[in-house]
């Protein structure tokens, strides 16, 4: 014969629920100000340099701002990093510096200190280095200020031609 034991015990659950959301990370550029967009590749934003008669050794200077979008939840940064496309007789001529600075700092020779022309808008060539913080919800945008121009000495035979180029900006998100 066997015997059984019942034991009566109390018993009370807990729970917990979670809710979880991803971030949002946009960004959007303007060249003049209030003209805030997206430029992707097919629709870049134009900088506005005043480069149509350019000569040996004399800058042309303009800016692109770069600013999260306002549904943006994280911050990052933008960095410039390429030249995607570039085209023109020009092109091997040409020599160009950027510095990446507050929005609203001039876009001229003070901005650029010490530095020297480290990029060239000949094929295959590699990119200065420049990149910025951008904060939240279209806060703390950061200004990449370019100074192009036609290298010192450059022949005469370049006379008369012309250039194009892409710059490509990319921006990542802190996590």
């Amino acid at each position: 014969m066997g015997t059984s034991l019942t034991l009566a015990a109390w018993s009370d659950d807990e729970f917990g629920s979670a809710s979880f959301a991803a971030s949002t990370f946009a960004v959007e550029s303007q060249t003049a100000p209030g003209s805030w967009a997206a430029h992707e590749a097919a629709n870049p934003v134009t900088l506005l340099f005043n480069a149509t008669a350019m000569s040996p050794g004399l800058s042309q200077y303009a800016y692109v701002d770069i600013r999260t979008t306002s549904a943006t939840t994280i911050g990052g940064t933008a960095t410039l990093s390429a030249v995607s496309a570039a085209t023109g007789g020009l092109l091997p001529a040409l020599e160009y510096r950027v510095v990446a600075t507050a929005t609203g700092t001039t876009c001229g020779a003070g901005a650029f200190a010490s530095q020297t022309y480290t990029g060239s808008l000949a094929a295959g060539a590699g990119v200065p280095t420049a990149s910025g913080p951008l904060g939240t919800a279209s806060a703390t945008p950061v200004r990449f200020c370019f100074d192009v121009r036609v290298k010192p000495g450059t022949a005469s035979s370049f006379q008369g031609n012309t250039a194009s180029a892409t710059w490509v900006f990319t921006s990542t998100s802190s996590s």
